[in-house]
């Protein structure tokens, strides 16, 4: 059982450690011929540039999910990690909340029969048991190398209505204050930042320092070079702070 240690955020690194920190997973990525970092490795990259993640760890088999259980608290998230499944929803490859230690151990048999019956070819690496952090809205943010414009960013409403309500907004990178303020603001979607039928307002602060977080990542050319995406969704924002709840990191071909 291997521990991600994402309790609390990092501090937050240098330029010269971002490239060697994502250089290291890009490399381990290439060998295996891969263009997509598994959601552990990207998250441990994030959590680099002083963004939250969820306490969590990686477990090699069903039997060592109990013990995960233990160390991080129920109830948790169960996720398949492998190198061919990005969208793990689709496979069924996802399960929560997971209320006890013998849950988890059977979510992971659950998962592997499902990833089995979604593709055959797919091979388990193991499952990521993570805390179970609910949030309502969901959030996404995005920073994309597109091949006319070059560094985008984008933010809008995360989870499942990203495709159905295309609540989300686009700007050039690297981000200023006024670039901030316009994504939080242009779309309807936004206004449920500051509550909506009584919820509490979110934490604005904490969206806008992970929007500047990836923003900056768009100035550093050895990142750039080798990256495609990075991308959160969902991001959960309470009045606590904000959190990256799954992460993709695609690289560029």
């Amino acid at each position: 059982m291997s521990t991600i240690d994402v309790g609390a955020r990092a501090p937050r690194s240098t330029p010269m450690q971002r490239s060697a920190d994502i250089a290291t997973f890009i490399a381990v990525a290439r060998a295996q011929h891969r263009s997509v970092l598994t959601e552990p490795e990207a998250k441990a990259f994030l959590q680099g540039q002083g963004i939250c993640v969820p306490p969590g760890c990686v477990v090699r088999s069903a039997d060592e999910a109990p013990a995960a259980v233990d160390v991080i608290g129920a109830p948790v998230v169960v996720k398949a990690v492998a190198h061919d499944l990005s969208h793990k929803t689709d496979a069924g490859a996802v399960m929560f909340p997971i209320d006890s230690a013998a849950a988890a151990e059977a979510a992971c048999r659950t998962i592997t029969a499902r990833v089995a019956a979604y593709r055959p070819d797919i091979v388990l690496e193991g499952f990521l048991v993570e805390a179970y952090r609910p949030a309502q809205p969901e959030w996404i943010l995005a920073l994309r190398n597109d091949p006319q414009f070059g560094p985008v960013v984008m933010f809008g409403l995360g989870g499942i209505y990203v495709e159905t309500l295309r609540q989300v907004s686009f700007r050039l990178a690297p981000l200023r204050s006024k670039d901030i303020e316009a994504l939080l603001g242009e779309r309807p979607a936004m206004r449920l930042l500051s509550g909506a039928r009584g919820a509490a307002p979110s934490n604005r602060r904490a969206v806008v320092d992970v929007l500047r977080r990836l923003s900056e990542l768009s100035i550093e050319p050895a990142i750039m070079r080798d990256i495609s995406e990075i991308e959160i969704n969902p991001l959960a924002v309470t009045e606590a702070g904000a959190l990256a709840l799954d992460a993709l990191i695609v690289l560029r071909s």
